[in-house]
């Protein structure tokens, strides 16, 4: 995986996946990318998953008004004009996150890296625009 800083896409899985999510009508990447995470969640989900999983959570954030600073053009205008997602997304968008956050791949990666502060701050930071 390249990965060129902490923040929710700075990394290739991520790009390639909005890349994916902007060729779509419909949520189901979104909807895949969050049940792959879900699925590992009691062993060890693998870094790459995550990295998607974060990035879809990205996404069910701003389709909830509350964009990263750093969203694409891509998130936004598949966003745009989007009934709000379902609240059993949201839900299950946090469980993501709390459970990358506690215990994955991506997390023990990143903890033997300099910058594991900022990303547990970025990952913080998403899970509190999560509110609804």
């Amino acid at each position: 995986m390249g990965t060129w800083g902490p923040g929710s896409f700075e990394n290739d899985d991520a790009l390639d996946w909005v890349a994916e999510l902007a060729d779509s009508d419909d949520d189901n990447p979104i909807i895949d990318a969050l049940n792959t995470v879900i699925d590992q969640a009691d062993e060890h989900p693998e870094a790459s998953d995550c990295a998607v999983g974060i990035a879809a959570v990205e996404v069910v954030a701003a389709w909830m008004g509350e964009p990263p600073e750093d969203c694409s053009e891509e998130v936004e205008a598949w966003v745009e004009g989007r009934p709000a997602p379902p609240a059993t997304m949201i839900s299950q968008a946090r469980y993501v996150t709390e459970a990358i956050s506690e215990n994955s791949e991506l997390k023990d990666l990143w903890k033997n890296s300099d910058e594991f502060d900022k990303w547990q701050t970025s990952v913080n930071g998403l899970l509190g625009r999560l509110l609804y």
